[in-house]
């Protein structure tokens, strides 16, 4: 993953955000980070982002300038082979997190 300037990179998901994808944090490696935004996906066509753009549909992107969507890369625990996997362990964070 080639780390995107000015967003954190954390070890715990932050309280109310919401995981857009889980990847693997280098080619190869079973080390894996998920993007997190605070707005809810809905309502990220409507905000200014760094990469999270890029999980709206082009004809939807539309930011009124009037919110920026604050993003972190979150480090999920653990080993995983697979996306699911990633997925998984990073749910569980998110639930024991409440």
């Amino acid at each position: 993953m080639a780390q995107v300037e000015n967003i954190p990179t954390l070890d715990r998901p932050p309280a109310s955000w919401f995981a857009l994808d889980v990847m693997r944090k280098e080619s190869r490696k079973w080390d894996w980070v998920a993007l997190m935004v605070d707005v809810h996906p809905d309502e990220l066509k409507h905000c200014h982002c760094k990469v999270a753009f890029l999980f709206v549909h082009p004809n939807e992107y539309k930011p009124d300038g009037s919110r920026t969507a604050r993003e972190a890369w979150v480090r999920v625990p653990g080993k995983h082979r697979s996306k699911d996997a990633a997925w998984d362990a990073l749910d569980d964070m998110i639930a024991t997190r409440h």
